[in-house]
């Protein structure tokens, strides 16, 4: 019998909870870091049994290694990362104690604005690493945000088809922007 995924899904509880649930939806096990307690109950009731597991604590908190370094204990390292964190430091030791695996991929979502910046994290070797950013929509000649909808729809599509760069929305004409 094959093992399931694991998924690590940092942030996941707000504009990313869509992408939880598709991933358990999936046959993955999926980890959520998350800080509100209330917003794990849609994701854990939407998704399979057993398939959602939430870690509460604040993604910037330094209790969160603590935290992610217990659930590789229980259920072993991760397939894959989702990562919606402007805390890189966190980010790249994440990644680092995610060593028992041969290859996992990290899609590293990011806004627009980080786009025109080279700011990569480091990684370790066995880490494919992918970037997705959020860009915005032009309706009706005004532009306005991603819905959480279109952000979730857009990071699935980028997990789906692996690309290294992804943009939801358009990213120029940056003058464009909301």
């Amino acid at each position: 019998m094959q093992h399931k995924k694991h998924a690590l899904v940092i942030g996941g509880t707000g504009m990313l909870s869509n992408v939880c649930i598709a991933l358990a939806r999936k046959g993955n096990i999926v980890s959520i870091i998350g800080r509100t307690k209330s917003k794990f109950q849609r994701i854990i009731s939407e998704s399979p049994v057993d398939s959602i597991f939430p870690i509460l604590v604040d993604y910037n908190s330094s209790e969160v290694i603590n935290e992610v370094e217990k659930v590789i204990e229980e259920k072993g390292s991760f397939d894959l990362i989702v990562s919606w964190t402007p805390n890189y430091n966190q980010l790249e030791r994440i990644c680092e104690m995610n060593s028992g695996i041969d290859k996992f991929r990290l899609f590293h979502v990011k806004g627009s604005r980080r786009y025109f910046k080279d700011d990569k994290i480091r990684v370790p070797d066995n880490c494919n690493y992918r970037e997705v950013f959020l860009g915005f929509i032009i309706e009706d000649d005004r532009s306005r945000w991603l819905t959480h909808d279109e952000i979730s729809t857009g990071v699935i599509n980028q997990i789906d088809t692996d690309q290294v760069t992804g943009v939801v929305g358009k990213i120029e004409p940056y003058e464009l922007r909301p």
